[in-house]
């Protein structure tokens, strides 16, 4: 039966995808395969990990790097000014630009801030949301950026403040989510963190659902959880 994969962060780390696929043995046309964003940047080949994207007819959600790119790109390739965007990041924009073409490009644009899957009760965002507002309420900066929730339940970009925010969110829907890269998965009651650092030399980890499957409880979910190793780091962890 038709399987539903939803991938972490994949940061340009196409050997790491393609073993990931070949582990799980994808079945192309077959199996449904989504994306929480950050296809590229920081990694080894986003232009590769964007042709993968498209022969599995695969689906994405756009990410902060996404969104970043498309703005480096509508200014013709000058950096210009783009807040929170330090001098190291800047260059994996710069160098991640440089492999895309224009079809690359489109792809990139065409990416929604959020996907609907119904059949497994979910949706899949980048970074999160804020518990208690709908979807279509959210702020396109909270979708690209949420770490954790402050003190008074603002959200916040930051990786020590406060709570995860999908510690507080109660659903439904159940949410699928990357960004914020940890050692290992993030699991909520009705939230689930895919981003395992793989760029940084950690894992790519996704989230495997069998055709009309619920996210399982936090104590089954481990299990449909499937992850391979970096093959090593390839870039140093930047602060939010």
């Amino acid at each position: 039966m038709a399987r539903t994969l939803v991938i972490g962060d994949v940061h340009g780390c196409a050997d790491e995808l393609d073993l990931l696929l070949d582990r799980l043995a994808v079945v192309r046309g077959t199996d449904r395969v989504v994306f929480v964003g950050d296809l590229v940047a920081r990694g080894p080949d986003a232009a590769r990990v964007l042709r993968t994207c498209r022969e599995l007819g695969a689906r994405a959600v756009r990410g902060n790097h996404e969104a970043r790119l498309l703005r480096f790109h509508a200014r013709g390739g000058v950096p210009g000014a783009d807040p929170g965007l330090g001098t190291r990041a800047s260059e994996h924009v710069r160098r991640a630009a440089a492999g895309l073409d224009e079809a690359d490009f489109r792809l990139l644009a065409s990416l929604p801030l959020a996907l609907e899957l119904s059949e497994h009760g979910l949706v899949v965002v980048h970074a999160g949301l804020v518990p208690g507002v709908p979807l279509a309420e959210q702020k396109e900066r909270t979708l690209l950026y949420v770490r954790t929730l402050d003190d008074t339940g603002a959200p916040s970009e930051l990786r020590d403040v406060g709570v995860p925010w999908g510690a507080r969110y109660t659903g439904p829907p159940h949410v699928a989510f990357g960004h914020n890269a940890l050692t290992e998965p993030q699991l909520h009651p009705s939230a689930t963190g895919l981003d395992t650092g793989c760029v940084y030399g950690g894992r790519l980890t996704a989230l495997v659902l069998d055709a009309g499957e619920p996210v399982p409880p936090v104590r089954a979910r481990r299990a449909a959880l499937a992850s391979v190793p970096a093959r090593r780091a390839y870039a140093p962890i930047d602060p939010p």
